[in-house]
């Protein structure tokens, strides 16, 4: 298992329905994204939330990492495919290049 250590503050939202809507977002929660550990078929993001530890899984083939488009600077989006779960963080090379094997073609959503 290789990991990586990061401090990096970002977003995780997790929502209640496949199809949700904006009132659906049961959690969005500041979090400060400390390690990714890439396992046989994944790789998890450890977070420290406000009021606890977070470990989210994800699988190659159902996971989108996309490049976004902010307001004031592009950000990274590690998202579970079926968009019931994701983490934003800032734009960081170190993080793409460390996932890169899970990331599919179209990875910019500029």
């Amino acid at each position: 298992m290789e990991e990586k250590e990061f401090n990096l503050r970002g977003v995780a939202v997790d929502v209640a329905t496949y199809e949700w809507e904006e009132d659906d977002i049961v959690n969005k929660t500041p979090v400060v994204i400390n390690k990714i550990s890439k396992r046989s078929g994944g790789f998890t993001v450890y977070m420290k939330a406000p009021t606890e530890q977070l470990e989210w899984y994800f699988s190659k083939g159902l996971t989108n990492i996309l490049v976004m488009e902010g307001k004031k600077a592009p950000y990274i989006r590690i998202e579970h495919e079926d968009g019931t779960y994701w983490v934003d963080l800032p734009y960081n090379n170190e993080i793409l290049e460390f996932l890169k094997e899970f990331k599919e073609d179209e990875l910019t959503n500029l």
